[in-house]
């Protein structure tokens, strides 16, 4: 059969089983290849490298829209010996930084948000003044780094990623008279990428799961018009956006590698570069209670696209959210907290990746909480940035055993400790436990793979484990750095089903920096 997953493709003759067709996603890469920088996979006879192999465009099609065989993508096993890459599920794209991180600002927070910090920088003036006027700039940079020393398929591999944001928001109250209204647009460039294909060779859930891929092109980070009514209590947003900049937002100590790979592949809430058009509402009952409901389309043919598209160029989907939430801050309540719970649904086509039988749209839950539960000073009302630890863990489920991606449950806990020294009350460090249980149809697939593979049996459980320390380290107040080093047991291949040896057990690192060059520059006070 051909299988698709992580968006390389590879052929293997397997009983009562057949082609999965790519013409539809093949059509979407052709379409959008003048769009970005870095040539799509060719759909030739000819080989295939690791780099050039993209994630998915599409899930897997029932067998009766196959035509013809599509070339098999191969990959050098850590034993030595070359195996192919199996995929039979939309790319795996979780890790690339929150639009939060990326400088994008769209709903505020329910409570007050903590005062400016004093204008610096030698545009302090022009910063003024545009803010004045109604515009705050966006001029921000943020560069990724992710290895995996020892841990998975192909170890000793690293990928690298530069992301370039451009924009600002318009206070159209400002400019236009326009009571309660912002436009918010962000262009998002991506002008250096190294070994896109990492997340594939670690291949599993856990560890290469943060793997982002990215083209070197350029992205519509947010172009959309947010409208506040009734004192702030009723926010209003639509345009071109990402869900995961409003629903199921992290609560860990690093906004990267946090959020579940159910979210951002079942549910189809797509990576935070990638937008499509939807509409959120969202209602603040008190300064910590609020309820949200949105609507996004979910595109499976990116990464090749550019956010710029009228309309899909293959199939997609429909991703129904709603979630309530309270959250806190130290300017209302000394011990802090946010709980948020939510629950989706996607209209997409699943196809069971054991039986290949298909059902409509799937759906599940996320909680997310996190909570002060020490302080250094003991609950010094006022203070903004004390030296405190908190608690913080999620989890979430699919409602659906069958679904194409095959992951039951993911979730994480651990605790965080702010401002450690007095001199630094900007650092953080987190240790925590994160585990992902697949599917018991999942992991049935997976054993199928391995012994199709050559390999003399699976033996790995269904539940895979991560210990992770990671930190926050502001060099300046421009300047923020994040690395992270993670420890996995039960590394699976579910990111690689056709791997006939057993993936490694070891150590995954990375390291995140982000320069806010509007802020350096004194364009913004935020």
């Amino acid at each position: 059969m051909t299988i698709h997953r992580f968006g390389i493709l590879i052929k293997r003759e397997i009983n009562a089983w057949r082609l999965s067709s790519m013409s539809l996603a093949i059509a979407a890469m052709l379409a959008s290849s003048a769009l970005f920088a870095q040539t799509a996979p060719t759909t030739s006879t000819g080989a295939v490298s690791a780099d050039d192999a993209a994630p998915s465009a599409n899930a897997s099609k029932s067998a009766k829209q196959v035509k013809e065989a599509k070339p098999a993508l191969t990959l050098a096993a850590s034993d030595g010996t070359v195996k192919q890459a199996s995929t039979d599920r939309p790319s795996v794209q979780q890790g690339i930084p929150s639009t939060n991180q990326l400088g994008v600002s769209h709903i505020g927070d329910a409570a007050p948000a903590p005062a400016s910090s004093p204008r610096q920088g030698p545009l302090a003036g022009i910063g003024q003044k545009l803010n004045d006027w109604g515009f705050t700039p966006t001029l921000n940079l943020v560069q990724m780094y992710l290895t995996n020393p020892s841990v998975g398929q192909q170890t000793g591999n690293h990928e690298a990623l530069t992301f370039i944001s451009v924009g600002g928001d318009f206070d159209m109250e400002k400019i236009a008279g326009f009571p309660g209204a912002t436009i918010h647009f962000q262009q998002l460039f991506v002008p250096f990428t190294n070994n896109l294909a990492w997340g594939t060779q670690v291949g599993d859930v856990l560890a290469g799961q943060p793997g982002p891929y990215v083209p070197q092109v350029s992205h519509l980070g947010i172009f959309t018009w947010e409208q506040k009514a009734f004192h702030d209590k009723l926010d209003v947003e639509f345009g071109k956006t990402n869900a995961g900049a409003y629903f199921g937002a992290p609560v860990c100590n690093q906004g990267f590698g946090c959020q579940s790979a159910i979210l951002q592949n079942s549910a189809g809430m797509n990576p935070p570069v990638y937008v499509n058009w939807g509409g959120r509402a969202r209602y603040n009952i008190t300064s910590a209670w609020s309820v949200q409901a949105g609507l996004f389309r979910s595109n499976p043919a990116y990464p090749f696209t550019n956010g710029w598209e009228w309309t899909n160029s293959v199939p997609d989907s429909n991703v129904w959210l709603a979630s309530t939430a309270y959250r806190t801050t130290y300017q209302s309540d000394p011990y802090p907290k946010s709980y948020e719970l939510m629950l989706y649904y996607n209209t997409r086509t699943q196809t069971d990746p054991l039986t290949a039988q298909t059902h409509k749209g799937t759906s599940g839950m996320y909680f997310g909480g996190r909570q002060v539960v020490w302080r250094a000073d003991g609950g010094l009302a006022g203070a903004p940035d004390p030296t405190a630890v908190s608690l913080f863990a999620t989890a979430t489920g699919s409602f659906d055993s069958r679904s194409s991606y095959g992951i039951a449950m993911t979730g994480s806990a651990g605790v965080i400790v702010e401002a450690p020294l007095r001199s630094r009350p900007h650092d953080s460090f987190s240790l925590s436990l994160n585990w992902a249980t697949l599917t018991p149809h999942e992991q049935e697939y997976l054993k199928q793979e391995n012994l199709a593979a050559g390999g003399t049996g699976y033996t790995v459980g269904r539940t895979q484990y991560g210990l992770k320390l990671d930190a926050n380290i502001a060099v300046t107040r421009s300047i923020i750095l994040s690395p992270y080093v993670m420890r996995t047991w039960n590394t699976s291949t579910w990111g690689n089903p056709a791997y006939a040896a057993t993936p490694k057990n070891g150590f995954v690192a990375g390291i995140v920096a982000a320069v806010f060059f509007d802020k350096m520059l004194g364009l913004t006070d935020h």
